[in-house]
């Protein structure tokens, strides 16, 4: 029988249940729609049916549940602190009953950002680096800070998970957490519908005519010349770089990891940031190595895994 944890990612778009070995290795993963404005009981029903399948495999000996959670998160009583938007009702769930009453297992939950970060650091990208900064670009924009091999949380919780919120631009509009000028706001999926119907040009790119405007189409719009695409792809990049440089100049890491879904576009992505990293920032040229996520699918779960393995084993 192989000892084994439950790692859940809470996505904006998918959610991703696995079952992991203490070693990162992923036994099996199912994949569910994140659908938009669904409680989270019922989310955490079908979840539990996939849960359920897994605790059933006689294979495997689950030791603990961990959840990797799009939001604020306090980590020392299983808590959801934000009310987010995709999730209506989570800061309102009493995760730890959850788990118990259906399984009687432990549970760990931690901010997505900062649980992706912990499982490049162990098993990705950020291995041989115990001072890193992650960027998560995708439906929001996240961030997460490790210094000196430990997770910056902060007193609230909020410490290096706010890179998204960031604002940059004061006479911006309003972003939805109520700021003025966010990261999020001028560079996100969920502002791309907006920051589109704003222009008087919309209607004549080819942005226009997709059945869904994302950053795969905004990139691949863009490539085709569509003047609209290049500046809404132009835009967010520069948004994306000068909200680095902020991060850099707050927490000085060793390595940047940058992941998400919109890093699909990384051969145009990364050297803009670098770019804008080079020129602005204060740090030496060359200095700061920029690196795609390699475990981007996977690394939530995996970061809960450690955070099961380790900060819950050993009382931290």
């Amino acid at each position: 029988m192989r000892n084994v944890n439950i790692g859940i990612d809470l996505g904006g778009t998918l959610i991703k249940t696995a079952l992991v070995e203490e070693d990162g290795n992923i036994c099996e993963l199912k994949t569910l729609e994140a659908k938009s404005g669904r409680s989270m009981d019922c989310v955490l029903r079908d979840i539990e049916a996939v849960v359920h399948k897994f605790c059933a495999d006689k294979t495997y000996k689950v030791r603990g549940i961990g959840i990797a959670f799009p939001g604020i998160v306090d980590v020392e009583n299983n808590r959801v602190l934000s009310k987010y938007v995709k999730y209506p009702g989570a800061s309102q769930t009493n995760f730890e009953d959850w788990a118990q009453r259906n399984w009687r297992l432990p549970i760990a939950i931690e901010n997505d950002a900062r649980a992706a970060l912990l499982g490049e650091w162990q098993y990705g990208s950020g291995r041989g680096s115990d001072n890193l900064l992650m960027i998560t670009l995708g439906t929001g924009v996240g961030s997460a800070v490790l210094i000196e091999g430990k997770l910056l949380r902060g007193k609230n919780f909020l410490a290096g998970n706010l890179g998204g919120h960031m604002s940059i631009d004061y006479h911006g509009i309003q972003c939805n957490c109520g700021n003025i000028g966010c990261v999020e706001s001028l560079a996100s999926t969920w502002a791309l519908k907006d920051l589109l119907e704003k222009r008087e040009d919309w209607t004549k790119s080819a942005l226009n005519r997709e059945k869904s405007v994302d950053y795969e189409s905004v990139f691949r719009c863009a490539k085709a010349g569509d003047k609209v695409a290049v500046e809404i792809r132009d835009n967010s990049i520069k948004a994306w770089g000068i909200g680095v440089v902020n991060l850099i100049h707050a927490y000085d890491p060793d390595k940047i990891i940058i992941g998400g879904g919109i890093m699909k576009s990384k051969d145009e992505i990364l050297p803009g940031i670098e770019k804008i990293i080079e020129k602005h920032s204060w740090i030496p040229v060359g200095s700061l190595p920029v690196v795609v996520a390699d475990k981007k699918e996977t690394a939530g779960i995996l970061g809960t895994n450690y955070i099961l393995n380790n900060e819950r084993k050993n009382g931290v």
